[in-house]
């Protein structure tokens, strides 16, 4: 079976859309399928587009759209959409509606715009037959459709109204496809309109600042984020079997707060004066300046750990995770020093001195700060961590439980309780303990021991944290929990979590991601709440949309999804 043929519309200040669009019809798809952008600079070097530019072309493929039956050789039947959609269906499904008798097909709206601007800031025409160009199936084959050469598009007499109101047909060649294909979102409604199958965000889309709250910006931000996953995924890849040979690379994804100056530099140095492009070595040097003006203001300042990773032997002098963090957000590399006297967020990472300082600065004055570390599962059996959580002005997720789905809980299953004997105290680090003010380890390991003894003759352990090449070979908490345990006790380790993801109960006694679903007080030792596979799946998914990869990190996934309601 030939692929079927998908044109998209792509303009040079929208390219994210377009990815997030391919990626969603890649990912919906029964059938294979061939995306091809219409992008204006590759049709004119193949000598299929040399109109003059249009000062109301709203978009770069605001009337390369209709050269659909040239690029297909005036042969079978080919999709346009606008780049500025996104595929909750099957394309297939809307393939098998194609009816030969008709020259196009496309959703007829009744539709007008409420805005006078589009969401780029363009001006916002109006016109009969608006948003029915944006999404056609085309049969190109028709004979009325061999009208429609490269030389009409390109005839500087022929306008967009010719076009987008297809007055190259007749009315009865026009076929109609159901609205819910170009379902216009902020237009129509669920459920009396139907229910999407193409979502166009008409009348802004969640890529830029102004619409980043639109309906359906999930569903977008979804496709986008899998998109630019699997890029980083590529890239690494890449760079791991390229490490010897110097190659350039062809494809590279950057981060929006970042992608517009790299840009911009990389085409004015090829094109100096913006005649191809548009980025002048002047105009590139502006953008570059302005993101430096960001910089001052910008959404974090990451404060190095002098316990983590700054060690000048090292091949870097700051800590990688937060600055990939930081590259994902847009913020700057920074110290505490540099930002005691500011007032913007902070980013820190570990509990040694610089952070530690710098979150009771936090707490003292009020002042939004970012906390990463170790994740709280995933990383058991593995020699390097590969998740990492990051909580807003708190060390850990206190919360309450988010509803969250369960597809980032890979490899989690839920175990049943299973009784034991004895109490298994995990006392926590020195470093923590300073940051909450509280008594040294030895101290309140010897405080809870004291109290336990008055009330319970049960057998008492105390594990002291080995280090992680013990912890993942020989001394996992795992085999300490199997030995007759009947319930842990620590202050805010993450073992209280680990402790309910092995079928055994556990106490917190400080602020723990799990207090939300164990017991805080010692005098509930045995009277310990056992939380049942609902309430586990509830929190396990609640804390997987709480830790990230280096790459979720990057890509801004992390940033998004720590910061929703904020």
């Amino acid at each position: 079976m030939e692929p079927l043929r998908i044109y998209v519309g792509w303009d040079s200040r929208e390219d994210i859309a377009y990815q997030a669009c391919r990626q969603s019809l890649k990912d919906t798809a029964s059938v294979p399928i061939k995306v091809i952008p219409l992008k204006q600079a590759q049709l004119k070097r193949d000598e299929l587009y040399w109109r003059e530019k249009d000062q109301l072309a709203s978009t770069e493929f605001t009337f390369t759209r209709f050269l659909l039956p040239e690029l297909a050789n005036f042969n079978g039947w080919a999709l346009f959409i606008d780049c500025d959609f996104i595929a909750l269906d099957d394309v297939k499904k809307l393939f098998d509606q194609a009816d030969n008798k008709y020259a196009l097909m496309c959703a007829q709206h009744d539709y007008t715009p409420k805005a006078g601007t589009k969401m780029d800031g363009q001006q916002q025409h109006n016109y009969p037959r608006k948003n029915w160009s944006s999404m056609m199936l085309v049969n190109c084959g028709h004979p009325s459709n061999r009208l429609l050469t490269k030389e009409l598009v390109n005839d500087p007499k022929v306008d967009g109204k010719y076009l987008h109101r297809f007055s190259w047909l007749e009315d009865e060649e026009v076929g109609e496809l159901s609205h819910e294909w170009n379902w216009l979102v902020g237009w129509y409604k669920e459920p009396e309109d139907g229910k999407p199958k193409f979502l166009h965000y008409t009348e802004g889309g969640p890529w830029f600042e102004k619409y980043k709250d639109c309906d359906y910006a999930l569903d977008w931000h979804r496709a986008e984020r899998k998109y630019l996953s699997q890029e980083v995924q590529n890239l690494y890849a890449k760079m791991s079997q390229d490490r010897n040979v110097p190659k350039v690379s062809e494809t590279l994804s950057y981060a929006d707060t970042t992608k517009d100056p790299i840009v911009a530099l990389s085409y004015a140095l090829i094109d100096p004066t913006g005649k191809y492009y548009g980025y002048s070595k002047g105009e590139a040097m502006k953008i570059i300046q302005n993101k430096f003006a960001e910089g001052k203001t910008s959404k974090v300042a990451a404060i190095f750990n002098d316990a983590l990773n700054y060690d000048k032997n090292e091949d870097y002098v700051f800590d990688e995770y937060l600055q990939s963090f930081v590259y994902g957000c847009g913020g700057t590399l920074s110290s505490f020093d540099d930002e005691k006297t500011t007032s913007g967020p902070l980013l820190m990472r570990g509990v040694g001195k610089a952070t530690r300082e710098a979150v009771q600065h936090c707490w003292d004055t009020g002042r939004q700060f970012y906390y990463i570390d170790t994740g709280y599962f995933g990383n058991a059996k593995s020699k390097s961590k590969g998740w990492h959580r990051i909580t807003k002005n708190n060390l850990q997720n206190l919360g309450p439980i988010i509803e969250r789905p369960t597809d980032r809980l890979l490899r989690w299953k839920f175990k049943k309780f299973r009784p034991g004997k004895k109490i298994l105290i995990c006392p926590p680090s020195e470093k923590v303990m300073m940051l909450f003010n509280q008594p040294s380890p030895a101290e309140w390991t010897e405080q809870v021991v004291k109290e336990l003894k008055t009330l319970t003759d049960r057998p008492i352990e105390v594990r002291m944290k080995p280090n992680r090449t013990q912890r993942i070979s020989n001394n996992s908490l795992e085999d300490a929990l199997d030995d007759e345990v009947h319930c842990l006790v620590t202050y805010n380790s993450i073992a209280a979590l680990e402790a309910l993801m092995h079928g055994k109960p556990a106490i917190a006694l400080g602020p723990n991601c799990a207090t939300m679903v164990c017991n805080t007080n010692l005098n509930e030792v045995e009277s310990l709440h056992i939380p049942d596979k609902d309430e586990m799946t509830a929190l396990m998914s609640h804390l997987s949309y709480a830790q990230f990869s280096r790459e979720e990190m990057m890509n801004g996934y992390a940033w998004e999804i720590v910061n929703e309601g904020s």
